[in-house]
């Protein structure tokens, strides 16, 4: 016997305002709107369905009241945008997915008795860019010319990536919500983001974007860590104007660090040999195994080309990626699920959730929780990223 519920026409307000409706089923929103008309009341299977697909809480849908939801992190979003005012429940479960983490990995740092990293906050004043960033190559072991063995972005951010773990900080990333493959990350809404803390920092980066996205958005995260704010990077462009002065910061240190200033006017000379900057640009993007925009920015900021080449740069770089993406679609394969589920979780922590684990010291169904697995996938994980012994 299906039992129909009134639900509170607030409460529908509250759900049908904070749910992206181009990302859900056609047959959700058409529940929503029947539902706010009165012409049929819910039963809980499709209140259930409709949870399911918007990731608004089950419980939700039954209170009197709206929900009031806080969440700190979009006070620190890069620039304002109406997707940041109204966050969609993708990234908001996302967020509590990784305070989740940071909380465990907090509690197991205590217990180790292990030191907090010297490089939270200790560039709170720090506005010298170079001098930044010759601090951060020396936190991360990096030489000024590290680009130079790496072949690819890809390369240069799993380097990057390494070293920060290692360096303390857990490194995340995703471009979905836990397994959900119905419910991907939007670029648009944000890139990356860091959570600070003074013993176990987080950064998280949207694995939707391009490697070079990616690479510039983990050291733009580092750079925040090392001034000691939270950060939330959902600028597009990396365009450095309506920005706070931190954004401004981290943007020239990461920049700086992936294309050093000496090295890019030495290289510029050398390669302006076309009378077209163009091509100059995407030369020197190959040398220094990044992206266009980054050179492009570099650039600009040299006076080599105007903001006008500038953007139209980091458009034609959006461009070309959403037609890599697009084409990805198209030819569908899920790829192999292992090495993509290693790739979402921080190395350094999972050997220690691991080694908890096997001493009896955090519960299994915790680790599931913490790594969005159930008992068969966990276990062929830790084979396939080495964890902890038993």
């Amino acid at each position: 016997m299906q039992i129909n519920v009134k639900l509170s026409p607030d409460v529908l307000d509250w759900v049908m305002a904070h749910i992206q409706q181009e990302n859900v089923p056609r047959d959700v929103v058409k529940y929503l709107t029947i539902w706010k008309s009165g012409e049929k009341l819910p039963t809980f299977n499709q209140i259930e369905k409709v949870s399911k697909a918007s990731g608004i809480p089950f419980g939700y849908f039954f209170l009197q009241e709206p929900p009031k939801e806080e969440f700190p992190l979009l006070e620190y979003r890069t620039i304002d945008s109406t997707s940041a005012m109204n966050p969609s429940r993708n990234i908001i479960d996302v967020m509590h997915d990784m305070e989740q983490v940071q909380d465990w990995a907090r509690n197991h740092a205590i217990e180790e008795e292990q030191q907090a990293p010297e490089f939270i906050g200790s560039q709170k004043n720090n506005v010298d860019t170079e001098d930044f960033a010759e601090y951060v190559r020396t936190v991360l072991e990096l030489e000024i010319k590290w680009y130079e063995n790496s072949k690819s972005a890809v390369e240069s951010f799993k380097t990057l990536r390494d070293k920060i773990s290692q360096a303390g900080v857990i490194v995340m990333m995703s471009g979905i919500v836990g397994n959900n493959t119905h419910r991907p990350l939007d670029i648009n809404e944000f890139r990356a983001f860091a959570m600070v803390d003074d013993l176990v920092p987080l950064i998280f980066i949207n694995s939707n974007d391009s490697v070079s996205g990616k690479l510039f958005s983990l050291l733009h995260e580092f750079a925040h860590i090392c001034i000691g704010n939270n950060s939330l990077y959902n600028d597009r462009y990396s365009s450095g104007t309506r920005v706070s002065k931190a954004e401004s910061v981290s943007n020239a240190v990461a920049a700086e660090i992936l294309v050093p200033q000496v090295m890019f006017e030495k290289k510029w000379k050398e390669i302006d040999k076309f009378d077209d900057p163009i091509k100059t640009i995407d030369a020197l993007t190959k040398y220094f195994s990044c992206g266009t925009t980054v050179i492009a920015r570099k650039a600009l900021d040299n006076g080599y080309i105007d903001y006008s080449v500038y953007r139209k740069l980091s458009q034609i770089a959006v461009n070309r990626y959403n037609e890599k993406r697009k084409k990805e679609k198209e030819q569908g394969g899920g790829g192999d699920y292992y090495r993509t589920a290693a790739s979402r979780i921080d190395t350094r922590f999972f050997k220690s959730l691991v080694s908890s684990v096997h001493e009896g010291k955090t519960l299994y169904t915790d680790a599931f929780r913490l790594t969005n697995t159930n008992r068969s996938t966990f276990e062929n994980l830790v084979n396939k990223m080495g964890g902890g012994s038993k």
